[in-house]
Order: C-alpha cells, then sequence, then structure tokens
C-alpha cells in the first residue's frame, strides 16, 4: 500500500498546534491500511518546520522551500507534483481555512473524492469517515475507495510530540510561475481577549443556572482556588456578563480540556457540540433532566450555592 501523505499546517514561521492532533489521525490511519505516513511541508525554511514535526510514526517529510507566505496556487502545484511521485494512498489536512482552500482545488484536479470535517476515521474495505451536520446535531458516515482527500477537524485527535527519526527530502519541484494567481497580502491577527479558553486544560463553565451577575464572584473564587479558567454557555454572553471571548459551544469556542465541570448550564445541543472533545465532563444541576448529564462522565445533582462553597473549602 502506498502512504499517506500529510500536508502540515503553520503560518509565519510557526507550526500551527492542530498539526500534531493531524499527524496523529495520518500516523492512525497508516497503521490500519500497514503503509508509511509522509509529510508535505511548503514555506519558508521547511527544514526548521520539518524538524519541529518530526515526531515518532512519521517515516518522511517532503519539503518545499518559497519565501511567498501561504500560497493556494503554490500549494496546489506542489501537492498534485508529489502525489504524482509518491501516489499516496490519501491526502490528509486541517479542516481549517486553509485546508478547505487548496483541498478542493487538488480533488478536482486530481480526480479524487473529497471527505470533509472528519471527527473519525477508518479503514475496512475502503476509507470511511464520521461527519457532523446541522450544528451536530446528526453524524453521517461517508465512505470512499482509495485514494481519497480527507480533511480533519481541529481538537479531536490527540496531540503526540515524541521525537521521531523521519528523512527530510527537499522537494525538486519547479512551480509555473505564471499561473500564480492567488497572493495573500497580509495577515490580520483575531483580537485576542483575556484568556484563550481553547488552550485550557480545566475549564468552570457557568451558564443561567448561576441566577443572577453578582455570583460570577464565587465562580471566580472557586476557579482560582481550583486552578481553572472561567468559560460560559451563550446566555451568559449575551446577558452580557462575560465576554465572547469566554463562550463555549457551536457559535463559540470548541474546546477539549482535560476537565470540563459544567455548573448551571442546561446543556443545549449547540453547547454539547463544543465540549464533547473534552476528556472528562462533570456537571452540576438541581434539574435531574438536565440534558447535560446525558454528555457528563459525572453528575451531581444539587443547589449550585451549596456545592460550589464546599468545593471551594475543599480546594483552600
Amino acid at each position: 500500500m502506498s502512504p499517506i501523505l500529510i500536508i502540515a499546517e503553520h503560518r509565519q514561521g510557526v507550526i500551527n498546534p492542530d498539526t500534531f492532533g493531524l499527524l496523529t489521525a495520518g500516523i492512525e490511519l497508516s497503521t490500519a491500511l500497514n503503509t508509511e505516513a509522509h509529510v508535505a511541508v511548503i514555506g519558508k525554511n521547511p527544514e526548521k518546520l520539518a524538524k519541529d514535526i518530526n515526531i515518532a510514526g512519521i517515516h518522511k517529510i517532503h519539503t518545499f522551500s518559497t519565501s511567498l507566505p501561504y500560497n493556494h496556487d503554490i500549494y496546489v502545484q506542489v501537492v498534485s507534483s508529489l502525489f504524482d511521485k509518491i501516489q499516496p494512498s490519501s491526502i490528509l489536512s486541517l479542516h481549517t481555512s486553509t485546508g478547505t482552500d487548496y483541498c478542493p482545488a487538488l480533488a478536482s484536479i486530481l480526480d479524487m473524492p473529497l471527505l470533509p470535517d472528519a471527527i473519525a476515521i477508518n479503514y475496512t474495505d475502503q476509507v470511511e469517515i464520521l461527519h457532523e451536520m446541522y450544528s451536530s446535531k446528526l453524524q453521517a458516515k461517508i465512505a470512499s475507495p482509495l485514494p481519497a482527500i480527507i480533511t480533519v477537524r481541529a481538537g479531536v485527535w490527540p496531540t503526540e510530540t515524541t521525537s521521531g527519526n523521519a528523512s527530510i527530502e527537499p522537494l525538486n519541484i519547479s512551480i509555473d510561475e505564471e499561473s500564480i494567481n492567488f497572493k495573500v497580502k497580509d495577515y490580520e491577527e483575531t483580537p485576542v481577549g483575556d484568556v484563550d479558553i481553547s488552550t485550557s486544560d480545566l475549564l468552570l463553565s457557568v451558564g443561567r443556572g448561576i441566577g443572577d451577575e453578582a455570583n460570577l464572584e464565587l465562580i471566580f473564587s472557586t476557579a482560582e482556588a481550583m486552578g481553572a479558567t472561567v468559560s460560559s454557555s451563550r446566555p451568559i454572553v449575551d446577558a452580557g456578563w462575560l465576554p465572547k471571548d469566554r463562550q463555549v459551544g457551536q457559535s463559540g469556542t470548541k474546546v477539549s480540556p482535560s476537565i470540563y465541570l459544567a455548573i448551571g448550564i442546561s446543556g443545549a445541543v449547540q453547547h454539547i457540540a463544543g465540549i464533547k472533545n473534552s476528556k472528562v465532563i462533570i456537571s452540576i444541576n438541581k434539574d435531574p433532566k438536565a440534558p447535560i448529564f446525558d454528555a457528563s462522565d459525572y453528575g451531581v445533582v444539587g443547589d449550585l450555592f451549596e456545592i460550589l462553597p464546599a468545593l471551594l473549602e475543599e480546594f483552600r
């Protein structure tokens, strides 16, 4: 079986951290296919970036040097040429604004099926992905013979950074300069709030069950004692009690902490979609029928104003 080809994503000289989850997905698929996992790094100083992602399970890293920032036309030309050279059984990319920009073009040029936004990948006699639809209300299985192009949802697969010994091979590919019609003028960074809940390992999240904005003092005190970051469901943000950057859910931030502690959150479908990749979900709610309990590993039915002071005292 020919190798899996994974396209590393980076920006301004830094590997996108979600690339490590993408590498995990690619390594798992290569294991299922009993083949090798290769990575392509395209951009400025690719050898340095290649060293950053040279992890266990990767067999070879192909590099292509260009002084330009991300460029749709260059990515399409380089990956197409590399495909002709190694004939990979699958091409994997992150399902980001970058990946969803060049992958459809590749699928068209290479006449390959495109399987988008995978949250799981399996292989028997053909490759099959799990894909969410209608704000995560439904999950669809999409199957295809190989070769195929698969875009992988960020934050779903665990990251692995154990050093590997993959060979690094520069690519000798001629770019057709006249066919480059795409140009990135500049990058405008998204304004960063006071916290980044997507990187927090322990989240204490609050919902409308706290009743009043003044009760956030208890929430922040408890979070501080626990070493947690405070996040919230949408109603708290809509009420103006917390800023948008603390909102978890379909219309907020999708998180994957080790522990997600939900306080007074009923558990709307859109919220569950944002927390389901958490390793452990613990919920406190006075309503035993709250939907949040269906998504929780542990649940406590009770008054949060009795439970949190006891929890605060325990951590102090």
